[in-house]
């Protein structure tokens, strides 16, 4: 099934905000004390904007082409890398920004490292950074959780751990927020990038989560192979104990 044209947007979205906030992040020199900070928002941007924006739209879009991708358990792996790989670079950019305050002699909560932008503001990029990383931490806990529950043969137990999307929601909507943020803050984006980037991140915080509670991809017909296989499966085993009871009762 062809991409559609929202579908098509969406990703064209997500490599433009990323790329901007890249560009954007890596024209500050870096040859000053403390000058890692600029992997701060390059690394944040690749984790929120592309691979967990990617890995929500991943597991929610059903209009993918290639009968490969399109089974539960193919989507299940490949939304479980995007975001697995999103909170590892989040991490890693919480790193480099650690690194970069001690080599400047700056506290971690010092509103000074910003150059720009109003007091609360700075505060609140801050405060909202840690909540995200926070969450993040909780929410891959919970992820690996869910992803044991709904990979066993046991279809009963699905709907346990739900709150790991409700928990994925509100996280990655901080982190667009705090996002956002961030690029406002930083006086390398021009005002014109500063929209365009504001932009396509709402976008992406539109039409990745499912708001409506709906199960996009999981709520289609592909929901039903899954069903039919353990059925074949719990079918074939009552078939294997009857034909040992009938061969015990000859015997």
């Amino acid at each position: 099934m062809p991409l559609s044209g929202k579908d098509c947007l969406n990703f064209l979205f997500m490599g433009a905000s990323t790329a901007l906030i890249g560009h954007g992040a890596l024209s500050r020199p870096g040859e000053m004390p403390g000058g890692e900070i600029r992997l701060h928002p390059f690394l944040m941007g690749l984790a929120f904007a592309l691979m967990i924006s990617l890995g929500f739209w991943m597991y929610n879009y059903e209009d993918l082409p290639g009968e490969w991708i399109d089974t539960r358990e193919s989507r299940r792996k490949i939304h479980a890398f995007c975001q697995a790989t999103g909170a590892s670079l989040a991490l890693a950019g919480y790193i480099v920004n650690y690194q970069a305050h001690t080599d400047a002699g700056e506290a971690l909560f010092a509103v000074s490292s910003f150059s720009d932008g109003l007091v609360w503001l700075r505060l609140a990029h801050i405060y909202i950074g840690y909540a995200c990383l926070g969450g993040l931490a909780i929410q891959v806990f919970i992820g690996i959780l869910k992803y044991r529950i709904l990979v066993d043969d046991n279809d009963d137990n699905d709907g346990q751990w739900s709150i790991h999307e409700a928990v994925g929601n509100l996280v990655y909507s901080m982190a667009m927020l705090n996002l956002m943020t961030g690029v406002w803050l930083w006086k390398e984006f021009s005002l014109p990038v500063r929209a365009i980037i504001t932009l396509t991140l709402i976008t992406s915080v539109a039409f990745g989560p499912r708001w409506d509670g709906t199960r996009g991809f999981l709520s289609s017909e592909a929901e039903k192979p899954k069903k039919k296989k353990k059925a074949k499966a719990l079918s074939n085993e009552r078939g294997s104990e009857a034909t040992l009871r009938t061969l015990v009762g000859r015997a």
